[in-house]
């Protein structure tokens, strides 16, 4: 029995096998190119590949987090950025009735972090003081009393004198949830006393939690924008952040000024939280930690890091929060080292600089 083979069936059997052979030596050689370039940039890691980083924070930093410093801690170490907003108060009792585990608290003040540090069951052994605020009275360009608070804010005629007309619309944070809640009302009742006049307070404020003046801290600033109010207790940073216009206060009573931290000490409030909690008047620093209930140490301390590195500081600064020379309360020891190290490299730049 013969075969015949047809010569133009064969012709067309090697070049099919000529394509074939191609392509298999083409993704064999991608395939290769692809590892050597993965390899080469396996230490450039890109956010999608990184856990997310929780970031409960004050919600007058909203503008400072939201717009600058989340965004620079993305762009600089990949960690995506998660952040939300609220009363400094308000964020403690979630985490401590479980609602909330962030993995990095930034407070206003201290007073609630402490609170997290003293609960039965901690939640926190530690916090870093990072920055100062300045109580200021911001307002708006729309309202009705523009010309009087321009007139106040350059000294012409006395600031609480345009606060207390009746009819302006002022506004405030609940001293229950929110630590400036609380700081406005001991700026009212050191204004007492600065200006020898034992009404100022209650003309302006009227009761402590006067419920026409307060509004959610994550939404006041907007409301004043919106013409609704005339005119609100805020911290220099929010209003500097917001373009707002704002009145300074005398550093007697600012709570931002050190020196008459003992006059600050003569105002007090008393917490209506079960447990009446008295807060005294003290300078007010902005302060950060990692709860002990933290779902991703590595992120939180690099977050944490930020906030304390150069880039940290000019963002910060840029938007009119003092940054200080950074201060630990609590268990130095559990404080990750390379927030301690941050902390050491500060301390050793502002040595050098002061020798100079």
């Amino acid at each position: 029995m013969s075969i015949k083979f047809n010569t133009k069936n064969v012709g067309l059997v090697t070049v099919l096998a000529l394509i074939v052979l191609s392509a298999i030596v083409f993704y064999t050689l991608s395939d290769s190119l692809t590892v050597v370039a993965t390899t080469a940039n396996d230490t450039q890691v890109s956010p999608a590949q990184k856990d997310p980083v929780s970031v409960m924070y004050a919600a007058s930093l909203i503008r400072t987090f939201e717009d600058s410093l989340g965004p620079a801690f993305q762009a600089n170490t990949g960690y995506p950025y998660q952040g939300e907003a609220r009363g400094s108060v308000q964020i403690a009792n979630m985490m401590l009735d479980g609602l909330r585990r962030p993995d990095v608290f930034v407070s206003a003040g201290t007073i609630p972090i402490m609170k997290l540090m003293n609960a039965t069951d901690p939640l926190a052994d530690w916090l870093v003081k990072f920055g100062a605020a300045e109580m200021v009275i911001a307002y708006s360009p729309d309202s009705r009393f523009f010309n009087d608070l321009e007139k106040a804010r350059t000294g012409e005629i006395p600031w609480y004198q345009v606060l207390s007309n009746p009819d302006l619309k002022f506004g405030r944070t609940d001293p229950e949830l929110d630590p400036k809640g609380y700081y406005t009302i001991l700026t009212a009742e050191l204004a007492n006393k600065y200006y020898n006049d034992s009404g100022i307070k209650q003309r302006i404020l009227g009761e402590d939690r006067n419920s026409k003046h307060i509004f959610p801290e994550e939404t006041l600033k907007t409301i004043l924008e919106q013409g609704q109010l005339d005119a609100v207790a805020a911290y220099k940073h929010e209003a500097v952040a917001r373009g707002l216009p704002y009145i300074t206060l005398p550093p007697n009573i600012n709570l931002a000024n050190p020196t008459f931290s003992d006059f600050y000490k003569t105002a007090s409030y008393t917490l209506e939280d079960g447990k009446g909690q008295t807060v005294f008047g003290e300078p007010i620093y902005f302060s950060f930690t990692i709860p002990n209930t933290v779902k991703n140490l590595a992120g939180a301390t690099s977050f944490a890091t930020f906030i304390l590195s150069p880039n940290g500081e000019i963002i910060l600064e840029d938007q009119g929060l003092n940054f200080i020379k950074p201060v630990v309360e609590g268990n130095m020891e559990k404080v990750p080292s390379d927030i301690r190290n941050e902390i050491d490299q500060k301390e050793s730049m502002q040595v050098l600089t002061s020798e100079k």
